[in-house]
């Protein structure tokens, strides 16, 4: 039998062959170019391999046996680490046994019908003024007791100097019972004087105190003391001084007037206290479901309306009793 022919190759094949052939002998880099061309139309021909997800049986089992842990769902009468818990809902507490009637007034408030809400208003507005009045004379009579107090420390100042320099003069000519007398009396001008500063200084302090709690007689009352015990060491009003002590009385009175206001706007809305005129009285039965008012049964349409407002209140009362 005759040698079968020999088996030419596939074109591919060939070319990849002739293409190494050329790069083995040092073709031309014309002849390189032709191998990558060819190459990349052979990659092009050649559909690409469709990926492939690999997963042992173990893994297959572990995803397809698993089981929520016992944690996760809840379990009634225990906890997250199956420790034993009382329940929310305790038997035993405390309970309200609900009548079987309930009762409710329907009233009307009269005082719309004889100005009162005219009078409210005025009564506030009276009250908003007296405060404001009071804020004022509070205030200035702080600024009066302060401006004391700066001229009862000059006052002080003053005569404590003075005694200074008299007592070096009497202490550089001991023979001379003149300046020794007179060193003894600015000296004691000069006790009265911080005696006094202290008296100034304690006013001042009592005067802001009342400021603070809107009592303006009293801040008023210690503005004036302040001033007093200034005075009394030498002190000696300027101008500012005795503008502010002028606005602190001026205020004061208008605030006591004001204050007066406002307690006789009070007094006229409080005429009537209690202006609620009871209409009648609804009985709702729970077990019979009957609506009465005024012992009277109720037609439908009230009947419908006045259930509505005996359910909303027998609600309320059973969540407040929960």
């Amino acid at each position: 039998m005759p040698p079968p022919p020999p088996r030419r190759k596939p074109p591919l094949l060939a070319a990849a062959a002739a293409a190494a052939a050329a790069l083995t002998v040092g073709a031309a880099p014309l002849a390189a170019q032709t191998v990558a061309g060819t190459a990349a139309e052979a990659s092009r021909d050649t559909p690409p391999e469709t990926p492939k997800v690999r997963i042992s049986k173990k893994e297959c089992k572990r995803v397809i046996r698993h089981q929520a842990r016992a944690d996760v769902a809840y379990r009634p009468g225990v906890d997250v680490r199956g420790n034993p818990v009382v329940p929310a809902d305790l038997g035993g507490g405390f309970q309200m046994t609900l009548p079987d009637v309930f009762e409710f007034n329907i009233t009307k408030d009269l005082t719309a019908y004889l100005d009162g809400p005219e009078e409210q208003l005025a009564a506030d507005k009276a009250a908003a003024l007296a405060a404001e009045k009071s804020v004022a004379a509070t205030e200035a009579a702080v600024s009066s007791a302060a401006l004391s107090l700066a001229g009862a420390q000059t006052a002080s100042d003053t005569a404590q100097a003075a005694a200074i320099a008299a007592q070096a003069a009497a202490d550089a000519a001991p023979n001379d019972t003149a300046l020794a007398a007179a060193a003894a009396t600015a000296q004691a001008t000069a006790t009265t004087a911080a005696t006094g500063l202290a008296t100034a200084q304690t006013a001042y302090d009592a005067t802001v105190t009342a400021a603070s709690s809107n009592d303006v007689s009293t801040a008023l009352n210690q503005s004036q003391a302040a001033l007093t015990a200034a005075q009394g060491i030498g002190y000696t009003q300027d101008t500012a001084a005795q503008t502010a002590s002028t606005t602190a009385t001026t205020a004061a009175a208008a605030s006591t007037a004001a204050d007066a206001a406002a307690l006789t706007a009070a007094e006229k809305v409080a005429k009537s206290p209690d202006m609620a005129l009871t209409i009648g009285t609804v009985r709702y039965n729970i077990k019979t479901g009957a609506i009465t008012f005024n012992g009277k049964p109720l037609n439908d349409a009230s009947l419908g309306e006045l259930a509505e407002r005996c359910r909303a209140m027998m609600d309320s009362k059973s969540r407040a009793n929960r």
